[in-house]
């Protein structure tokens, strides 16, 4: 279960940092005469849903981390 806790956070962090450089590129590529292509707001919008999405897959990473620490510190 945790090795498998640990794949799925590491997947997690993987996509939602994708997510935030595409929303990244969109911001910083953004200028106030296009109308259209990314919404500023949006795009913004987006990027705190793919942060938002990233700590919970590195909180999930370290809890299967402790999950693992547990495991060894009990068959030691």
């Amino acid at each position: 279960m945790a090795i498998s806790g640990l794949g799925a956070g590491l997947s997690g962090m993987q996509h939602f940092q994708r997510g935030l450089e595409v929303s990244a590129s969109r911001i910083a590529g953004w200028t106030p005469q296009e109308t259209q292509g990314a919404d500023l707001a949006s795009e913004t919008v987006q990027s705190l849903v793919n942060k938002t999405g990233f700590q919970a897959s590195a909180q999930m990473v370290k809890t299967a981390d402790d999950m693992l620490g547990t495991l060894i510190d009990i068959r030691a």
